[in-house]
């Protein structure tokens, strides 16, 4: 089984008929997943990178979301918001986020992303308290350092649903070790994600070892307890090598357990980890 914690392809697909049948150019579709043994899927809807189109990405993606979610039998699909604006402007939601990132890369009435310098809002403080109390969970994945450390001091259990390790690939979407210890220590997991600037300096040369790689530094800093995957499938163009879709995906950990990882730990990546964070229910569940 293999849970991941985040991918754009509800706003990518053409259509849920395309999801369900495959043919509509992602990364990801139902077929494929069932191939690969993805059993719980979080599919992110982000508008903030549409400015001009903000109510048609919005329709889309909830759209194909609750068509596709409907129709996906033994795969579990879980909706999250990546960049609340859609709460601001009054959307109405499909359903309870099950995570829930306050911005995305740049600035809202809530948080500063990566590509701001603000922190945390009042406004922020507020929803995040809201977001908790309703089950959701945080998300500190596109937050810069000033917005991500003032949610982190607030206490509530907070993942980053698709990061890598700043020690390894310096860019500010990133987290440095400071961050990923604190994330654990609250319960949180980080998620380690395929986007192949993340995973090294000369992005262009990443391949399955680059992903390995950050998985035994964010297990290392946080604990075999504190890390899991988060792909961000079709929400980036390019891949690492060796992986060309969520058809490619077992080969990350296909590679930990040649690397001498002991099965319950690779276990505790490709699933147990975002299980217990997101309380998520499976097949073995009583």
């Amino acid at each position: 089984m293999i849970v991941d914690a985040h991918c754009d392809t509800m706003v990518k697909c053409p259509s849920a008929d395309d999801f369900r049948h495959g043919g509509g150019g992602c990364h990801i579709d139902l077929p494929g997943l069932i191939e690969a043994d993805v059993e719980h899927l979080v599919t992110a809807i982000c508008i903030e990178p549409y400015p001009d189109r903000y109510s048609e990405v919005w329709v889309h993606g909830v759209s194909n979301y609750r068509e596709s979610s409907r129709n996906s039998g033994e795969v579990a699909l879980h909706f999250a918001l990546e960049g609340c604006l859609p709460l601001y402007l009054g959307y109405e939601m499909p359903s309870t986020p099950l995570v829930a990132s306050l911005t995305w890369n740049g600035d809202n009435p809530y948080a500063s992303g990566i590509g701001g310098t603000g922190e945390l809002t009042r406004e922020g403080v507020l929803l995040a308290g809201t977001l908790h109390a309703q089950g959701t969970r945080l998300d500190v994945s596109h937050l810069n350092d000033q917005s991500r450390r003032g949610l982190l001091t607030l206490g509530f259990p907070v993942c980053a649903t698709h990061c890598n390790a700043r020690k390894l690939c310096d860019t500010p979407r990133n987290l440095p070790d400071q961050d990923i210890r604190e994330i654990a220590l609250m319960g949180g997991v980080v998620g380690v994600t395929l986007v192949p600037d993340f995973l090294r300096n000369d992005g262009g040369k990443a391949d399955v070892s680059d992903v390995v790689r950050h998985i035994d530094h964010v297990a290392e800093v946080a604990g075999i307890h504190g890390v899991g995957l988060g792909s961000d499938f079709d929400g980036i163009r390019d891949l690492p090598r060796g992986i060309r879709g969520v058809r490619d995906i077992g080969v990350v950990f296909e590679e930990l357990s040649r690397l001498g990882w002991k099965d319950e730990d690779v276990n505790k990546v490709a699933f147990g980890n975002w299980i217990r964070f997101f309380s998520l229910e499976t097949e073995d569940s009583p």
